[in-house]
């Protein structure tokens, strides 16, 4: 019989001591030791571990990962369901691996910011760790939104056509006859009209704000041209509006990338897609510079539209019916118009200060809210739920997929322009975060627009289309950069789109219960009125509606890693508020609470002949020895030491005798992944012997 006495550290042997790092084959998790005299095994030979000393560190060791939820809306509590709310959750996890406090804040910091999130909180996420006298206490997160930290003046220089390659199916030619330079958006080319596609850009720079004085305005004043020296302009029909980050990504099929999946943009006012929009159409009209307008002629019109479903009684979806909706701005009780805007109140001269020179798209919270602005720079509200709060005269509130919101604009005639002359977005140099990213999709073939590579950016939505069938397009498939988790559809749960959600479908047949209320802006942050949470545990209700205060969040189980068991939803009311109210910071709750746990480890020896299974991995393995989780004294860090109570021998399995002089053994995972939370020494002894010694054979 022989003890076999092995460490990662061989001091006497280099000199060195404790100031030399543990690292390559002293690694106290990977080590190999050598004897300078060989030890001879004999024949049938059987080897066990005899003890085993470790010192392991204060370190997560999470073999499957970890994950839980955050969220940024209004709360669902006990009586809403994700139906009733247009936020979605968004999935944070942490990957698999073995952390120390300050390594497990910073890596959910960095998921935490990585998530595809409203502009209003892009990056807005910090954590921290806790020490009190060198002792870890727990940890302090942070979420916040950016309010009224604009940047002013932001200027437009970027345009983006919304076809980049013309379409077969259907036929749609590419829409790039602008320009956009200092926020002026001009056509070029011929002059044709708004519907025949060659003139429609989205301007990619900035989203759009959402905190209180948000706004985004267009001067109109230059969409207007000389009908033939006659003294007589006639007005240019437009179209100015905001959609969600859409890129092209095929020029065939229904779904072609620049509109969301099932919209159809045949039977609408233009054969684009847009979220919110302003379309002018001028028709024949014209304003007389020195004579008042003809009223014949005066016959264009003014109306708003929302990209949005139909729903019937049920609530459900009308089929085929995801087009661009009129919204009524006038006739409505309180209603500021009571008749819709003609050519002649358009930049009519006999009009003088009232007429109308500019649009303005105002963004409260998650409402938008349309104003005309005059001559004399009054405003005239065509939409704003606190005049009429009915469905059809509003439009729908933002979600997910439109918080993040971009001009696009569309001119008919040559030399007309549109001017920007107020744009809100937020600083992001300021707020210390990068800024916002535009999706974008580019060395795709410029025949068929298979392949190429599509890069994500910031938005849930764009996020949302890079899980979507447009990845694939004739069996070849887009690379994706960017992308983080889709927690909308997991297996048998789906969960529905924000676009199916609250206030969001406009009801087939108009009721006066049909009847909007937005959340709104914070009175004390000038930013929306949603709350942050976190959600830590699974949701799933133990009775009644499953799908009240349900966000789908199974598999999360980080409460007790994070301290704040046994809480499941970490709500903004648990946490304390700052910054006026922008930041919600949460500590845990006690010391007691954070739960540093680590995993069951075994020992390996690498280089003999034995064999063990390792069922977890479905293979033959050369674990030979399973390290308790605790010491008989409870402890699970810092110096652990075990003895075997009783030895569990394994076979060599060596018919002959033969020399030993290596060791090579190893502290590994139950995946066979060696670990990396040991430090200082680590002492294995084995015990060899003979296996006909102990009457173990007939």
């Amino acid at each position: 019989m022989s003890l076999i006495f092995t460490s990662n550290t061989q001091d006497e042997y280099d000199g060195k001591g404790d100031a030399r790092p543990n690292i390559g084959i002293e690694n106290p998790a990977d080590y190999h030791n050598h004897l300078t005299s060989p030890l001879e095994v004999k024949p049938n030979s059987q080897i066990a571990v005899q003890s085993v000393k470790i010192t392991r560190k204060e370190k997560y060791d999470f073999s499957d990962g970890q994950r839980m939820l955050y969220y940024f809306g209004k709360p669902l509590g006990t009586t809403l369901t994700l139906e009733d709310v247009t936020s979605r959750p968004k999935l944070v996890v942490l990957p698999q691996g073995t952390y120390g406090p300050s390594e497990f804040a910073s890596e959910l910091e960095k998921q935490m910011k990585a998530m595809k999130v409203s502009p209003a909180i892009h990056q807005n996420f910090s954590v921290n760790t806790s020490f009190v006298d060198s002792s870890f206490k727990g940890f302090e997160i942070s979420a916040s939104q950016n309010g009224s930290t604009y940047a002013s003046p932001q200027t437009q220089n970027t345009g983006r056509a919304d076809v980049v390659v013309a379409t077969t199916s259907p036929v749609r030619p590419v829409s790039n006859n602008f320009t956009v330079s200092s926020g002026v958006f001009s056509r070029t080319g011929a002059a044709g009209d708004i519907n025949d596609g060659l003139c429609c850009g989205i301007l990619p720079d900035f989203p759009l704000a959402m905190g209180e004085g948000s706004s985004f305005v267009t001067d109109f004043q230059g969409a207007s041209f000389d009908t033939g020296g006659i003294g007589v302009n006639g007005n240019a029909s437009w179209v100015i509006g905001l959609t969600r980050p859409t890129v092209q990504l095929k020029n065939s099929g229904k779904n072609i990338g620049i509109a969301p999946q099932d919209f159809l943009a045949s039977g609408g006012p233009v054969p684009h897609y847009f979220d919110y929009v302003a379309v002018f159409s001028a028709e024949n009209g014209c304003r007389a510079i020195a004579k008042a307008p003809d009223p014949e002629i005066a016959t264009g019109t003014l109306k708003l539209y929302q990209g949005s479903w139909l729903s019937n009684a049920s609530g459900e979806r009308v089929k085929d019916s995801y087009k661009l909706h009129e919204i009524l701005y006038y006739g409505g009780t309180s209603q500021a118009r009571t008749t819709i805007i003609r050519n002649d109140e358009i930049l009519d001269g006999g009009l003088g200060a009232t007429a109308f020179t500019a649009i303005e798209f105002a963004v409260l919270g998650d409402e938008v809210r349309v104003n005309m602005v005059q001559r004399n720079g009054s405003k005239v509200a065509l939409l704003d739920s606190t005049v009429n709060d009915h469905q059809a005269r509003n439009f729908k509130p933002t979600t997910d997929f439109t918080t993040a919101l971009y001009p696009k604009m569309i001119l008919s005639h040559n030399n007309s322009t549109l001017d920007i002359t107020k744009y809100t977005t937020y600083d992001y140099a300021l707020l210390g975060a990068e800024t916002y990213v535009y999706p974008t999709h580019t060395g795709y073939d410029a025949t068929t627009m298979s392949g190429g590579t599509y890069t994500v950016g910031d938005s849930a939505y764009a996020n949302a289309i890079s899980h979507s069938p447009l990845m694939n397009n004739g069996g070849i498939r887009t690379t994706v950069v960017g992308q983080e988790p889709s927690w909308y559809n997991r297996g048998a749960v789906l969960i529905k789109s924000p676009d199916y959600t609250y206030g969001q479908m406009l009801p087939e047949v108009a009721s006066a219960s049909n009847v909007l209320a937005f959340v709104g802006l914070n009175a004390t942050s000038d930013g929306v009125d949603y709350k942050h949470s976190l959600i830590l545990e699974e949701t799933r209700p133990v009775s009644g509606d499953f799908n009240i205060g349900n966000y789908y969040s199974e598999g999360c189980h980080i409460a007790r890693y994070l301290g704040f068991a046994p809480i499941r939803v970490l709500e903004q009311s648990f946490g304390t508020l700052s910054l006026s109210d922008k930041q919600v910071t949460w500590t845990s709750t006690s010391a007691d609470d954070v739960k540093l746990s680590v995993n069951s480890a075994f020992v390996r020896l690498s280089n003999l002949t034995q064999r063990s299974y390792n069922a977890t991995k479905n293979s033959i393995s050369k674990m030979l020895y399973h390290i308790p989780r605790f010491t008989n004294d409870g402890r699970q860090f810092g110096d652990l030491f075990f003895e075997v109570g009783e030895r569990t021998y394994v076979d060599l399995g060596n018919t002959d005798s033969f020399m030993l002089n290596q060791f090579q053994v190893s502290i590994c995972n139950k995946n066979e992944k060696i670990v990396d939370d040991l430090t200082e020494d680590t002492i294995v002894v084995f015990h060899i012997r003979e296996k006909s010694q102990h009457g173990q054979y007939s």
